[in-house]
């Protein structure tokens, strides 16, 4: 890692240390949000290429989003955010405590689309709910352990 990273990760440490988290959940979590920003870069990706390029609904675009997102997501947070190898159990694990958010972002994708919001809204709102939801179920149940 570069020097500037690291700087830049342990003064984010520091000031989540400021509301209470420890230094290792409080690096998790920032690791969690730039692998989520990558796995969001992924979904709003998916979500234009269906609803924009082939003209499909937003809930299949909404669950196809959710697929790959979470599949980037995965990769990145075992082996990086908490440091976990990939094993099968683990993303079994991950894709159950995933498929709780899925339930979450087509909720809200139904909700909103039902309420007339835009797609590119929809898709802000699930990329706020559901990351914030995903990372106290892997924090707690897929990656509690090491290995």
């Amino acid at each position: 890692m570069s020097a500037l990273w690291v700087r830049l990760e342990g003064l984010g440490v520091r000031i989540l240390g400021w509301f209470g988290l420890s230094a290792t959940t409080a690096r998790q979590l920032i690791r969690f949000f730039i692998v989520g920003g990558f796995a969001a870069i992924a979904y709003v990706a998916v979500m234009a290429v269906v609803v924009d390029g082939f003209g499909g609904r937003v809930l299949l675009g909404a669950f196809l989003a959710f697929v790959l997102a979470t599949l980037v997501s995965f990769v990145g947070n075992a082996l990086w955010s908490f440091g976990a190898r990939l094993t099968p159990a683990k993303a079994a694990m991950f894709f159950a405590v995933n498929t709780v958010g899925l339930c979450l972002n087509m909720l809200i994708a139904w909700l909103l689309e039902r309420a007339g919001v835009h797609y590119l809204l929809i898709s802000l709102a699930v990329l706020v709910v559901v990351p914030m939801f995903n990372f106290a179920g892997h924090r707690l149940i897929t990656f509690a352990r090491p290995g």
